[in-house]
């Protein structure tokens, strides 16, 4: 298995714990981090949770419907009267 590099932004409290939990079990944090994120793809795919089920954003999409004709008329007219 190839070796690769990951830079990922994390808080800095999340990487204290990883970098005392890598000091308690005498590891390096790279080799802490892969091991964990193994344990938690593990135990997602014991859960049966899907991608779809994962909302990474915590946000539902609206439906907006576009501008009718009538609304873009008035768009351009009020960006006409503000030049």
């Amino acid at each position: 298995m190839a070796t690769v590099v990951l830079n990922v932004k994390i808080d800095e409290v999340l990487k204290e714990k990883l970098r005392q939990y890598a000091e308690v079990n005498n590891e390096n944090l790279g080799t802490t981090t892969e091991k964990l994120l193994l344990i938690a793809f593990d135990a997602v795919d014991e859960a049966g949770v899907s991608e779809e089920d994962v909302d990474s954003q915590h946000t539902e999409e609206e439906v907006v419907s576009p501008f009718t004709p009538k609304e873009i008329k008035a768009l351009r007219k009020i960006l006409k009267k503000k030049k």
